[in-house]
């Protein structure tokens, strides 16, 4: 059976309930976890994956009433659909200061995941920033969300920080980047 095709186009304000309407959780069997060892000569930071007993569907950080928030202080805004129907879609911003984008938001419909829909969606992610003269694109992951970490790896981000109070659940956030 042929994959289905998305095609990709900036996104309208009218696009909102169909990208509100995609199912953003994600299913696991592991979580990571931060250990901090600190001495007096040194300060020692790992973290190790965790295998859950059983596999756990984990809501995304950002609820229903935030997600328009985010999207229309968005820089910029792609979706994907077939047949009119968004399929996916995914979200950057431009640090002011810094030659940095990132990627804020990217959702791929269930049934779609683990298809490439993703990493175009990047890719595209990445064409924009280059073209707006970022250096680097990151991404903000929680700790419980190691999907997302197998899938930055594979599309050639590397771990490079993390953030302790990102997410109102207190998840902490893992920072993935890549040079552009």
């Amino acid at each position: 059976m042929k994959q289905p095709e998305l095609t990709y186009r900036s996104a309208a304000v009218a696009d909102f309930d169909q990208c509100l309407a995609i199912d953003h959780s994600y299913e696991t069997q592991r979580i990571w976890q931060m250990t901090i060892n600190q001495k007096p000569e040194a300060i020692g930071v790992r973290f190790q994956p965790l295998r859950l007993p059983q596999t756990t569907t984990i809501a995304y950080p950002y609820d229903r009433e935030e997600l328009p928030k985010r999207w229309w202080e968005a820089h910029w805004f792609l979706v994907g659909e077939q047949q009119s129907k968004i399929e996916a879609y995914a979200t950057a911003v431009l640090e002011a200061l810094r030659p940095v984008a990132w990627v804020q938001d990217l959702a791929v419909t269930p049934v779609l995941r683990r298809r490439g829909y993703g990493s175009e969606l990047l890719s595209a992610a990445a064409q924009w920033a280059k073209q707006e003269q970022a250096r680097f694109l990151m991404v903000a992951v929680p700790m419980k969300n190691d999907p997302a970490m197998i899938f930055l790896r594979k599309n050639g981000f590397t771990f490079c920080g993390y953030n302790e109070a990102q997410y109102k659940q207190r998840d902490i956030d893992l920072y993935f980047s890549t040079k552009l």
